[in-house]
């Protein structure tokens, strides 16, 4: 009964690399590689159409999704490729200083395998988590919004979130 479990596990273990990988490049970056349709800025939303705000830990109603690596995590590739995730205001101004030094803070990342991004607005202990993946509406991201806490287990688990681009302040 086992064996053909066995066989499939074995064939995928000798299955050559994904299709379209550059030789040397490992899978964790090809997962994780920079998606740039998705570069920009963008207004976060609940399911219900209310701008996401400070009822979600540490998040912010506008953002924009950089395509500069995350310094925090730029010499920790079993993590996969993180981005700067820039938070901003309700009219597209930055909320944070720049802060050039390797603390962990906002990212954001794509996962090839879901064909979906995760957007982080972590301080380094707790912080608002989507999971957004392109829709129909290529101008729109459509999926989920938790908060993730360092003391408890995550809450709000799967509240409906969308996000639209929007042009980004100079």
């Amino acid at each position: 009964m086992r064996v053909p479990h066995l066989l499939a596990t074995c064939a995928l273990l000798v299955t050559p690399p994904a299709l379209g990988q550059r030789p040397g490049m490992t899978s964790a970056l090809v997962r994780h590689a920079l998606r740039n349709d998705l570069v920009g800025c963008y207004a976060l939303f609940a399911g219900t159409g209310k701008p996401v705000d400070s009822d979600f830990y540490h998040a912010s109603p506008r953002v924009r999704l950089d395509s500069a690596v995350h310094p925090a995590v730029a010499a920790a590739p079993m993590l996969g490729v993180r981005r700067l995730l820039i938070r901003l205001d309700t009219v597209g101004r930055p909320l944070d200083p720049v802060d050039p030094g390797p603390r962990l803070g906002p990212m954001w990342w794509a996962d090839s395998l879901s064909d979906s991004i995760g957007v982080s607005f972590t301080t380094g202990f707790s912080g608002a988590y989507l999971v957004l993946a392109p829709s129909p509406r290529v101008d729109t991201l459509r999926g989920f919004i938790e908060d993730h806490w360092d003391f408890q287990a995550p809450t709000r688990v799967g509240t409906k979130a969308y996000a639209v681009r929007v042009p980004c302040v100079k």
